[in-house]
């Protein structure tokens, strides 16, 4: 497992590649989204479509810019646990802003596995959900 230092010098890779996905997110460059992924990666939306494969998912990015142009989106980490030294699992909050289609979410909760492969920190899978407010176990 990692050492505290190398925990952190990982999480700043991370740290920049969130940051770096927001920007290219932000610019609407589906393609510029690519090299955050792994060529396997998957995707599962809000509404429970799996995407699989990275050019899917830029091909997804690509459609959503396509019909809404000028979105920001914004991304708070909640938690983070290394499950392996190349493996980061990670739980945060997601918040689109800007025009979205009439009734659609605009913030929700996200899980997210990192993999470092040769080095390089990647997004190998992500799964987008939004929380109900009442459920048979809350009401």
């Amino acid at each position: 497992m990692n050492s505290t230092n190398e925990k952190s010098a990982d999480e700043a890779e991370i740290d920049a590649l969130i940051e770096n996905w927001i920007a290219a997110h932000d610019s609407g460059n589906a393609e510029a989204l690519a090299k955050f992924y792994t060529a396997d990666a998957d995707f599962i939306g809000i509404d429970g479509q799996l995407i699989n494969g990275r050019d899917a998912v830029v091909g997804m990015y690509a459609e959503v810019f396509r019909h809404l142009p000028g979105n920001k989106a914004n991304v708070s980490v909640n938690s983070r646990r290394f499950i392996a030294s190349d493996i980061l699992v990670e739980d945060a909050s997601w918040e689109v802003i800007g025009f979205l289609p009439e009734g659609a979410p605009s913030k929700g909760l996200s899980t997210t596995v990192f993999k470092k492969h040769e080095g390089q920190w990647c997004i190998q899978c992500v799964r987008t959900m939004v929380p109900v407010t009442m459920t048979a176990m809350t009401g």
